[in-house]
């Protein structure tokens, strides 16, 4: 499965689905159609990583390329380790922003951190 990319995300924002604008950012950069699948049943990164394993483990992809924002790194990582990936980072770099967006940034992403663990038990496989 050679240049297959996976594109996760239901949330619609303005109507458009996070997999679907991913999608078409991806045609406009030249990667054709046929290399392209949407998961779009997912509302967060435990559930990008549930379905993603839903859709790929069966079919013996394991070792992917994670790519996602540099600060939710940690956490993307640790959901699809935990759902049955063995996951390479690949951060896209985050604009920087003020002192006090940081600090809610980084704190959401520790309580959601430790929400995910509560909800799935340390992260079990799917």
């Amino acid at each position: 499965m050679t240049g297959h990319i996976l594109a996760c995300g239901g949330k619609a924002w303005e109507g458009v689905r996070e997999s679907d604008a991913l999608c078409a950012f991806l045609r406009e950069q030249g990667v054709p159609e046929r290399a392209l699948e949407r998961e779009s049943l997912s509302h967060s990164t435990r559930e990008n990583a549930h379905f993603a394993a839903k859709l790929l483990l069966p079919r013996g992809v394991s070792r992917v390329w994670l790519v996602t924002c540099d600060w939710h790194m940690p956490r993307a990582m640790r959901c699809f380790a935990g759902a049955g990936f063995q996951p390479e980072p690949l951060p896209a770099p985050s604009p920087a922003i003020a002192v006090g967006a940081e600090f809610v940034r980084r704190t959401r992403e520790r309580v959601c951190l430790a929400l995910d663990a509560l909800a799935t038990r340390g992260f079990s496989r799917v």
